[in-house]
């Protein structure tokens, strides 16, 4: 490798993923790209196909840091050391070089074997390349030279042919590459290339269209997840990432491999360990910035600073005003060419825009202060929103100013009425710092954390504590602290706090700030599902403010749950309606729609609650809290679960758990995972469902709305993989943490779950008992899932206790109450019970019948535990596989040169106990007695002649 190709390695793709991880035979196991493993299979399975005879081609495409470099050469690395008898040419395109004829083909006619002198002198003459573009017959000449070498070449073994930045090659060498690629045909050579799309119009038009058509296929490269970045940074830092840092890190970036390393190995450790508002350029941005300013025009330089001050995609004329340059179109060709900046222009608005992350603050940085502050005041005067513009007179003013820290007061005040609590918190940190006297700079820090907390960023609202703390004792002092307290999931200290902010409050002097503590007491109780708690700090909380206002909208927000936490569910309903019309159509009704939706959810009306949820979940463009979007979210997830749209609650659960992340808000992290484990459970992904089991883990002493929807994610676990006892000991504690009385309504269906787990455990007494008191509390209407749920638990008792006909009754009933429901999760896990107790009560017809339905609605919803389950099941009843013996059967297969045949309650023993599964394993997954599987164990040793466990294993790995 030439001196210019290593620098080129170091600066970019290498840097960018790679480690000093060794490779072995195949894919590392440790693989050392990062996020790439999939990329590199894919590479490797083009490879083994032209190694059979086929011609391949394949383009790597991705923007500059992507890591196009590193996995190309990862690839290649494999291609020299590990795989035998490949020989690899390769060449890579360069700005500079690109003005050379043949540059490019002179770089891979060099990498050729030199078997003669005459090689050897026509590869050095091409190193130096003619002048002047080439005729087609040059061109065509050329090319047949090229295809001569790599037919001899593959000739002896499979050829790899390699360009990394094909958009920077000399368009002679694009011309006789893809000449060469459209005519080899049956030749064992790959070719793969690297391709930046934002610089594909660098390419010919003709060797574009083949190079993005069908016969060349392309391999784009993902931003690298929050996840990856951990792994990444634990490898070549041995730093472990937060998950906030690691989303902040991919927010930054853009997810870009290149600039990721380069901030991970700039940066102190200690960066990483802390919550951090911004990123700073790395030293190549930098340096790539002063190189490029350094031979600018004046023009290019003020319209780079202006759009570097204006901190966003600011518009042409906004730039133009700031910048003092009257046509902003040529400085800004220039910096397009020079890879600085650009234009972007679709239907709603035109912006200038920076090409790479960290180039606005590497230019923000070199601007000196007072040329800085003067840019500010043009940009305070270019922008039209109100807190854009008071936010440039902030940066304009680095010393005390009242009068402007009072106009950012009053701006926060109507931004909270419309319950834009990051644009208020913003403006009253401003207005802190602004402050002239000592009291009313606390005052509004104290609020502005308080609005922080209240837009849902809690993760900066914690590194504000311990100033906080450091405050003289006040009622405002403690209602932030409790509000905190409970955003972040600690409920003493929420309640210790939110007390004594009540204590110390005058509802009569100052019935705002009194009516503030006790919405943050109405939060507390929603946190921890307290009925009462919930309407009677509501009530006050409207009775001391006026409606319209933050804190009687969102007490009356929640005030409808707090009268279904105590069974009203009629006058929950009616609140609900009275919400809806106080509420504005601003950020305020965000609150309404999402409380709204969680009893629409709880009452069955599950498309109501989706539209709810899907209205109040974006804060974007009506500037609400993240705090109630994240809630939205979590509901919409368990939402879309409900209905059967997992695919939709799996996108919804990575959306939402990337700005959960972002935000560190402990309190709606069991929420969110718990649909998360669920899913995945249920679709056989367990490393995937153990993840977001351990996601979903909360504290002891956490609030109630953690803790349960924590059980339940651990509980969901156990029982997709037939492990009642885990489930069971997970739900035991939620009868005293979550009972349901006749005052006390649960808001989390776990009571059929913890029914059936008592069943498959055989402890029938204990769920007749609990079943029975369930079956007794008075209602005041019924709810069909609630009706369904209790009744298919009931049947699944009543077949445990022998008595099928009866049970088969109460099954039947359950799907009744979901007849005319879009509920086809609920109703498979009814099915599935149905037809199991079915089987072993010996109904083989009716079981099979009922199975058949649950396995269809399983698969449709993509839960393959319980399609494997249900053909095991269905396998059992004998019915479904016919009265013949199964010729893939691998037992029968195994038995048939003795002649034997198996039932079919044998053979499913048989299939779980040669997988590993204990005799307990066995009879809960089949519901069976473990007595009625070692009978059936016993009677498989002496029909097959064997002995023992192993023996079984045996017969089925000689089959397989």
């Amino acid at each position: 490798m030439d001196a210019r190709r290593r620098v080129r390695s170091a600066g970019s793709g290498r840097v960018a993923a790679m480690t000093a991880a060794s490779i072995h035979g195949g894919v590392a196991e440790d693989l050392p790209l990062v996020g790439r493993s999939a990329v590199f299979e894919e590479l490797l399975e083009m490879l083994r196909t032209v190694r059979k005879g086929n011609v391949g081609a394949v383009v790597i495409t991705g923007p500059t840091g992507a890591g196009k470099t590193a996995v190309l050469e990862f690839f290649l690395e494999h291609c020299r050391t590990v795989a035998r008898g490949v020989r690899v040419l390769s060449a890579m395109g360069d700005e500079w070089e690109a003005q050379f004829p043949l540059a490019g083909y002179s770089q891979l006619m060099r990498t050729l074997p030199l078997r003669s002198a005459k090689d050897y002198d026509s590869g050095m003459a091409l190193s130096a390349g003619p002048v002047g573009a080439l005729t087609p017959d040059e061109v065509v000449n050329y090319a047949s030279t090229l295809s001569t070498h790599l037919e001899g070449l593959q000739s002896q073994g499979s050829v790899v042919v390699a360009v990394d930045d094909v958009h920077k090659l000399d368009v002679e060498s694009l011309r006789i590459l893809t000449f060469v690629m459209r005519r080899l045909h049956g030749k064992r050579i790959l070719f793969v290339l690297t391709l930046n799309p934002d610089d594909a119009l660098r390419v010919p038009a003709g060797a574009l269209d083949f190079l993005t058509g069908h016969q060349v296929a392309s391999i784009p490269l993902d931003p690298l997840t929050p996840q990856q970045v951990q792994d990444l940074a634990r490898r070549i830092r041995g730093v472990d990432l937060s998950a906030t840092a690691a989303h902040g890190l991919v927010q930054h970036t853009g997810g870009l491999a290149q600039p990721i390393v380069e901030l991970l190995h700039e940066l102190p450790v200690e960066t990483w360990q802390t919550w951090f508002p911004s990123l700073p350029p790395t030293s190549r941005v930098r340096a790539r910035v002063r190189s490029v300013l350094g031979a600018a025009t004046p023009g290019l330089v003020a319209v780079a600073e202006a759009a570097s001050v204006l901190g966003r995609a600011a518009s042409p004329a906004e730039v133009s005003q700031v910048s003092g340059v009257e046509s902003v179109m040529e400085p800004l060709d220039e910096g397009h060419r020079a890879g600085l900046l650009g234009l972007t222009v679709d239907q709603a608005r035109s912006a200038v825009v920076f090409f790479e992350p960290g180039t606005a603050e590497a230019i923000y940085e070199q601007i000196i202060p007072s040329r800085r502050i003067a840019l500010h005041r043009l940009a305070a005067e270019a922008v039209q929103p109100e807190g854009e513009r008071l936010g440039h007179r902030v940066s304009a003013t680095p010393g005390a100013d009242e009068g402007l820290a009072e106009e950012l007061e009053e701006f926060a005040r109507r931004q909270a009425l419309v319950g834009a609590w990051q644009d208020a918190s913003t403006a009253l940190f401003s207005a802190s710092r602004l402050s002239q006297d000592i009291r009313s700079r606390n005052d509004r820090l104290l609020r502005a954390v308080d609005a922080l907390v209240g837009s849902g960023n809690i993760a900066q609202a914690q590194m504000w504590t311990a100033a906080v703390d450091a405050l003289p004792s006040s009622p405002l002092r403690s209602s932030v602290l409790g509000y905190l307290s409970t955003a972040s999931g600690q409920n003493d200290s929420a309640q210790t706090q939110l007390e004594m902010a009540w204590r110390t409050s005058n509802p009569q002097r100052d019935p705002s700030a009194a009516a503030q503590v006790a919405q943050r007491l109405v939060l507390h109780g929603v946190a921890s599902w307290d009925g009462p708690m919930i309407t009677t700090w509501a009530e006050r909380a409207m009775e001391l403010t006026p409606p319209g206002t933050p804190a009687h909208i969102e007490s009356e927000a929640i005030y409808g749950l707090g009268l279904y936490a105590q069974g009203r569910l009629s006058e929950a309903e009616a609140s609900y309606h009275r919400a809806f019309e106080h509420a504005a159509e601003n950020a305020q009704k965000q609150r309404v729609q999402m409380g709204a939706g969680w009893l629409a959810l709880r009452l069955d009306n599950v498309e109501t609650a989706l539209v709810n949820f899907e209205s109040a979940a974006p804060t974007e463009y009506r500037g609400g809290s993240m705090r109630i979007s994240l809630w939205a979210e979590a509901w919409l997830a368990r939402t879309h679960l409900v209905l059967g749209n997992w695919d939709a609650a799996a996108a919804t659960v990575v959306r939402a758990s990337a700005r959960l992340e972002t935000s560190r808000m402990p309190l709606i992290r069991p929420l969110l995972y718990w649909t998360a484990a669920e899913l995945w459970s249920m679709r056989g992904d367990w490393e995937r469902a153990r993840y977001y089991v351990s996601q979903a883990a909360v504290q002891p002493g956490t609030y109630r709305a953690m803790q349960v929807p924590a059980s339940l994610a651990r509980a969901r676990f156990h029982e997709a993989r037939a492990d009642y006892e885990g489930a069971l000991a997970v739900l035991q504690p939620l009868t005293e943490l979550d009972p349901w009385t006749e005052n006390r309504v649960s808001f989390w269906p776990w009571q059929d779950t913890y029914v059936n787990a008592l069943v498959m455990t055989d402890q029938l007494d204990a769920a007749d008992s609990f079943l029975t008191a369930f079956e007794r509390v008075p209602r005041e209407r019924e709810v069909p899932s609630d009706m369904a749920r209790m009744a298919w638990a009931r049947g699944r008792l009543v077949a445990a206790q022998g008595d099928p006909d009866t049970a088969r009754g109460h099954f039947e009933a359950s799907l009744g109450y979901l007849r005319g429901l879009n509920r086809p999760y609920l109703r498979a896990r009814v099915s599935f019970a149905f037809g199991q107790s079915m089987r072993r009560a010996g109904k083989r017809r009716l079981a099979s019948t009922v199975l058949r339905a649950a396995r269809d609605l399983y698969d449709s919803l993509g839960a393959a535990t319980y399609v494997e389950r249900c053909d095991r099941e269905l396998k059992a009843t004998g019915l479904d596989v016919g009265n013949m013996p199964d010729p893939a059967d691998p037992v029968l297969t195994a038995l048939s040169d003795h002649h034997l045949q198996l039932t079919a309650q044998e053979r499913a023993v048989a299939e779980l106990v040669a997988g590993g599964a204990t005799n307990k394993e066995a009879a809960r997954a089949l519901f069976l007695a473990e007595k009625t599987v070692q009978y059936h164990l016993t009677r498989l040793y002496r029909k097959m002649g064997i002995r023992s466990r192993s023996e079984l294993a045996a017969a089925f790995r000689a089959r397989d």
